[in-house]
């Protein structure tokens, strides 16, 4: 009995080392990284960090039957549930459901109509990492002696190896394991980014991970270092530069032109929703203009539904990778006007919000993407 208690509790021992290792181990190396990790939607994606997905899966038919099927881009750090159990609010869960292992790890993207799949590499301690002066080098750790072994000289991490010849991870393809497209059980599409990388040279990782000052490593001291925030929710103003304004006068109002400079659909998601806003300030009065949302809308048999419920699209406003739309407004413009222009998003559509009793505060706001005021 003793040997068996014994071994339950190495096992347990064992199991909870793994979860701690990853991100703990990381940090010792790349604190910089390490904490800007901690405001990224990757360190939130878990039922107990995301209030979106908490709500969802509450009022998803799988949870009756006790079925996530989440975990492979919602937690894939915490192995107890991709193996088939229920999450815990664990170190793994709270802490780092995605974490940097996991990202470091992928492979190769298999692709499928459901929903793409990332394919992790076997090698223990391998890393795939980019870097454009170092593409196609593979740096392994070393330890050589000189002058009768008195001398040492070290090159490479004594805690992995390092692979920079993959090219999932300079043309963004890594992102699109989890971020392509995903279609529910009734073969419908929920969400599709269409994303066109192609023949760009911006990809998911030069937007949403812009170079930025810090060194990546201790050990190595560089200027820059690829900013693992993920600018998005936490550093809207990292992307800004993605959304375009422009107008055009005319006698009876004006036109606001918005151009998408983005590789990819501008909120596709069916909880999303985004909004474009403009006001005139007008004699030290604020003339606010009618609000224009964009949105996807999904259901069945003509009205709104769940995603898990949903066969059609019952409307589709989204702005297009690359589109540039136009929106007309009947007011007006007078020369000392100062045109101000809003262009954001919803995390949650702000009915959906309601319908799904989500309360955080940071679901309910909008989020600025980029901001003009124009002189007229």
């Amino acid at each position: 009995m003793r040997q068996i208690l014994f071994f339950i509790l190495l096992l347990w021992i064992t199991q909870s080392n793994i979860i701690a290792l990853e991100n703990t181990t990381c940090k010792n190396c790349h604190p910089l990284i390490y904490a800007e990790y901690q405001h990224s939607m990757h360190s939130h994606s878990s039922l107990f960090g995301d209030p979106t997905h908490n709500a969802v899966w509450k009022r998803h038919p799988a949870k009756v039957k006790r079925n996530y099927k989440c975990a492979s881009c919602h937690t894939p750090s915490d192995h107890s549930v991709t193996k088939g159990m229920l999450p815990t609010p664990n170190h793994a869960e709270i802490d780092e459901p995605i974490s940097c292992q996991t990202c470091h790890r992928i492979e190769r993207i298999e692709e499928h109509a459901k929903a793409n799949k990332n394919i992790y590499t076997r090698k223990k301690k391998y890393f795939f990492s980019m870097d454009h002066k170092r593409k196609g080098e593979k740096v392994v750790f070393k330890e050589e002696r000189s002058f009768l072994g008195i001398f040492k000289k070290k090159s490479g991490s004594p805690y992995h190896d390092i692979d920079y010849g993959n090219e999932i991870y300079y043309n963004g393809r890594i992102c699109l394991g989890c971020h392509d497209h995903k279609q529910n059980n009734k073969g419908f599409t929920v969400c599709d980014l269409e994303v066109k990388q192609k023949d760009s040279k911006e990809t998911c990782i030069s937007c949403h991970m812009p170079q930025k000052k810090g060194s990546l490593a201790n050990q190595k001291q560089n200027r820059k270092h690829a900013f693992h925030g993920i600018s998005i929710h936490q550093k809207p103003k990292h992307l800004s530069r993605y959304i375009q304004f422009s107008i055009n006068k005319q006698p009876s109002g004006f036109d606001v032109y918005i151009k998408n400079k983005a590789t990819h659909t501008l909120f596709p998601q069916p909880l999303r929703m985004s909004q474009l806003r403009v006001s005139i300030e007008r004699n030290d009065k604020l003339l606010t203009l009618p609000i224009h949302s964009f949105m996807r809308i999904i259901g069945t048999a003509g009205k709104p539904s769940m995603p898990w419920l949903a066969t059609e699209v019952l409307k589709d406003t989204t702005i297009k990778a690359h589109e540039t739309r136009k929106i007309h407004y009947n007011t007006p413009l007078k020369k000392g006007d100062h045109l101000i222009i809003e262009f954001g998003y919803y995390l949650v559509n702000p009915k959906a919000a309601k319908q799904l009793r989500i309360t955080d505060t940071k679901v309910k706001k909008i989020i600025i993407l980029n901001k003009k005021r124009i002189a007229i």
